[in-house]
């Protein structure tokens, strides 16, 4: 059975394109379960025909769940906005390359992409012409609060001013490295 004021947080992060992940940060800047996507995954039939029946495509993975409009194009993930978090974590991966950091940076509780880290990126030689050409406006840090980390796609590391790949993040990092390595 359902909870329903979990429910109801559920509904909220999801209708505001947020990704629910497995994983969160605690305030030791730990990740631990997620108790939004084990109400999910508990429920997953209900959640399914919930957003079915709003015209939503629900969309789950083993580690992060999201939603879409079904009008989209099912086989196509890629919307507006998935272009342009696909393009600042190239941009991301691109710092993490070029300064011989370990991608461990962005996925150990004991990193982070810190604000100077985001800085630095704003300032690469390139930055400015990439974020243009894929009308992203307002700069690389605002750009990263709005696409990444708002749509928990990077989560903040309680204590610090770092940041940390989510669930969802980890995946999305990983299909574009694939992409690129081949």
């Amino acid at each position: 059975m359902y909870n329903k004021q979990l429910s109801k947080e559920v509904f909220d992060q999801l209708t505001n394109g947020k990704v629910i992940n497995k994983t969160i940060l605690n305030n030791a800047g730990e990740f631990v379960e997620n108790h939004l996507f084990n109400e999910v995954m508990g429920n997953l039939n209900d959640y399914r025909q919930q957003y079915e029946m709003s015209g939503c495509d629900f969309v789950e993975s083993p580690t992060f769940i999201f939603i879409r409009d079904l009008a989209s194009n099912q086989e196509d993930l890629k919307t507006d906005v998935t272009m342009k978090a696909c393009v600042l974590l190239l941009l991301i991966g691109k710092y993490i390359t070029e300064n011989n950091y370990r991608i461990t940076k962005l996925t150990e509780s004991t990193g982070g992409l810190t604000e100077a880290d985001i800085e630095a990126i704003d300032q690469m030689d390139d930055t400015k012409e990439v974020l243009e050409r894929s009308a992203i406006k307002n700069g690389f840090s605002s750009a990263i609060k709005s696409i990444l980390i708002d749509r928990n796609v990077l989560l903040k590391k309680p204590s610090v001013n770092a940041y940390l790949l989510s669930d969802a993040g980890k995946a999305f990092f990983d299909e574009i490295s694939e992409r690129f390595q081949n």
